[in-house]
């Protein structure tokens, strides 16, 4: 296989995930390691599944999550170990992966019972969560089937119920007495209590995802979910974070080619940029089939030697161009294979994934999971 001929990629500093880690498990407390159970999806998030799963089994993650039967395939192929929950609708041939890879469903269906009752012995007592729907309207059984579940959960032979979870809509209004999010723990905690009724063995409940956690929410019960701020990326809050999350993905590239034009000149698809004076363009090697947004056209920024400089014209499928014209005037102008930062820090200055979030209208989230897979990771630690 041929290695990294581009100088254009994503720098994933384990180190810092590390560190969020901890800080994350020491803010939930004395059982916080024991209870962390970060999810992986999306590759991590966009940083490398395999990679981070490592980091946090090392670190004692007692569970990792999953979106789909695929991405938990591909952690037990790489050795990961540490149970992983599966938060996914499956069918027949899906049930039958689940138990073959030893991943640990979290049903929202009765027919998924059916289906993984299909493939296991009278018993079996396959671990498996159960999710209920207290709000958000996604997944998940809903309340009042909570005496069902649990009968169907009391003799533990084919199955064993060993958690029970919600999703929360809004967690960040914890904080508001007439939040969605009180509500929604009233109601699971009924749920928690009609299950207990019934299933002799312990069950761990969970429902603290990245805000959560960061707003406080209590209880805090047995298992928390965090997931972009283990990457260093803060969810909305609606008070301050009690943590300074350290950011663990870096964009990089380099200046490919220098263009010096003159005052009029349009630049890129379109010519929706014109210099309004002679002026240097620096064109990088990267652009949307890397996942950098294409609405950052005429209104993004990089890192040139430490210095701040806006995106020229339309961001392309392979280039992206910067105006240097300012560095060039202080005798700063860059050279080829000059290093380019899009997300990280160069020098003093730094430049977030909530930035170019807020620029193009969504959410670091959809930033980290868009870096494409063309653009190679290089993980330091």
């Amino acid at each position: 296989m041929l290695g990294r001929l581009r100088n254009s990629f994503a720098e994933i500093n384990l180190n810092a995930l590390e560190q969020n880690y901890l800080a994350l498990a020491q803010l939930l407390g004395t059982n916080g390691p024991r209870s962390m159970a970060p999810m992986v999806k999306a590759n991590g998030y966009g940083h490398g599944d395999i990679q981070v799963a490592r980091i946090c089994e090392k670190l004692g993650a007692r569970a990792l999550g999953v979106a789909l039967i695929e991405e938990g395939i591909k952690l037990r192929l790489a050795g990961i170990q540490t149970p992983i929950l599966t938060f996914c609708h499956f069918d027949s041939i899906g049930a039958e992966a689940i138990v073959k890879y030893r991943l640990t469903p979290v049903l929202s269906q009765f027919e998924q019972i059916q289906k993984l009752k299909s493939v296991l012995h009278e018993n079996a007592g396959y671990p498996i969560h159960a999710k209920f729907n207290t709000g958000m309207n996604r997944l998940g059984f809903e309340p009042d089937a909570a005496i069902k579940i649990a009968t169907e959960f009391e003799s533990e032979s084919y199955l064993k119920l060993e958690g029970l979870c919600t999703h929360f809509a809004s967690s960040e209004d914890y904080v508001n007495p007439k939040g969605m999010t009180l509500q929604q723990i009233k109601i699971f905690t009924n749920i928690c209590a009609a299950i207990k009724d019934k299933v002799k063995s312990q069950v761990l409940f969970h429902y603290l995802n990245s805000a959560a956690i960061l707003s406080g929410v209590k209880p805090f019960l047995d298992l928390a979910r965090p997931g972009i701020s283990l990457y260093g990326a803060l969810p909305q809050l609606q008070t301050k974070s009690p943590l300074e999350l350290l950011p663990v993905m870096s964009v990089k590239s380099f200046v490919g080619f220098i263009q010096k034009i003159k005052k009029g000149a349009k630049v890129s698809y379109g010519g929706t940029w014109e210099a309004e004076k002679d002026s240097v363009i620096a064109i990088v090697p990267i652009g949307y089939g890397d996942g950098i947004p294409r609405l950052l056209s005429n209104k993004g920024r990089v890192l040139i030697r430490g210095e701040f400089c806006p995106i020229t014209g339309i961001v392309t499928m392979d280039y992206i161009m910067v105006d240097v014209t300012a560095l060039c005037d202080q005798n700063r102008g860059p050279v080829l294979s000059d290093e380019v930062v899009l997300i990280g820090k160069q020098k003093e200055n730094r430049i977030y994934a909530e930035e170019l979030a807020e620029l193009v209208g969504s959410i670091p989230y959809e930033i980290f999971t868009g870096i494409q897979g063309r653009l190679a990771r290089v993980f330091i630690h």
